[in-house]
Parts: structure tokens; sequence; C-alpha cells
């Protein structure tokens, strides 16, 4: 079975805001390998949720976060699959995304991407011919760690100190909206926190 992951990276949301979206609790500290569901701060702001999932910063739970952080960076990658995506959302709302899935030959960008894609696919363009390594399958990672400064595999691994988090069950979540105010009595009433 191949590799994958997907994180998304928000800012404007706290650690706090962050668990409570995903209905998630700190389990265990960890130091290096990135498993499961875990949360760490980045610098500038970044929060980053990694998920062992690939389609679950893209279309599941961790998406979420991006409707609801002032701007975010999401990524999904699956080895097994040629899968490579990464999407960005503004003030909560989907803005882009660029696909690479080189076994069906196709290369999508979706919306308005940040204009440095240009200048990126350019690279990749001019430096293919030096190298065995496919850079277009490259694009999506290159695009997200041009905006929030994260990349998978890249830098100091000891740089990543994270927390596991689990997920908690709805009974024992606590009656707290986002922002840290008590639901409204009709969110009480028809049970939404």
């Amino acid at each position: 079975m191949g590799f994958s992951f997907s994180w998304i990276a928000v800012r404007g949301l706290s650690r706090e805001q962050v668990l409570e979206a995903l209905g998630a609790e700190v389990a265990d500290v960890q130091a290096n390998i990135l498993e499961g569901l875990a949360l760490f701060d980045w610098p500038e702001g970044w929060v980053i949720v990694f998920s062992d999932d690939y389609r679950d910063a893209i279309q599941g739970q961790l998406a979420t976060l991006g409707r609801l952080a002032q701007s975010a960076v999401a990524r999904g990658f699956d080895a097994e699959k040629t899968y490579n995506v990464a999407a960005g959302y503004e003030s909560g709302h989907d803005r882009w995304s660029v696909t690479v899935n080189p076994s069906r030959r196709v290369f999508r960008v979706v919306g308005h991407p940040p204009e440095q894609l240009d200048s990126i696919v350019a690279a990749a363009k001019a430096e293919q011919a030096n190298t065995d390594v496919d850079l277009f399958f490259e694009i999506p990672a290159v695009l997200a760690e041009s905006i929030c400064g994260f990349r998978l595999g890249g830098g100091d691994p000891d740089a990543i100190r994270h927390v596991s988090l689990k997920r908690i069950k709805a009974e024992n979540r606590k009656p707290v909206g986002l922002g840290g105010r008590k639901p409204g009595f009709l969110a009480r009433l028809f049970g939404q926190d």
C-alpha cells in the first residue's frame, strides 16, 4: 500500500478553536512520527492539522476548518493513486484548487489560484528536461509551501513538534460554540452546539 496523507494549515483560528471545530482533544504528545490525526503550531500564526487519510483535508472533516478560518491552504497526496492536490480558502470560501494526477494525465486548476502558480509552473517546465523527477507532480506541494511555509518532508523533521488527537464522543463535548461562547437557546434546543 502506498504512502498517503493530507493536511490543512489555517490562520485566524486558535489551537483551541481548531480542536473544538473538529470535536477532538489532545491524546498524546509525540516528537516525530505523524500518523492518525495530529496538530502543530507553525510560524506566522498558522495551525496545521495532519491526517493519514489523503481525502480528509480536501473533502473530509478537516476541510471544514478552511471554511472557518481567515485563510487556509490544504494538501492531499496519495502515492498509489498518483494523486496530488492543493486547495485554498479565503474568508471561509473555497477559492482555488490545483490537482495533478499523471496516471490520468490531469493537471487541473479550478478557481483563482495565487499568482505565484504561474512562476511555479514555468520553473517546472524549464527544469523538467534536466531531471527524472516529475516536477509537475510536485506543483501542489510547492504552491502550498509558498503560502504557509510548510512542506511535509521538507526541512528538519525535529522541527515538527506535534500532538496526536482523538475524536471526542458527542456526549462528552462541552456545550460551547466556536469562539468560546455558550450556544443560544435555539441552538441548544435543536442540538446544535
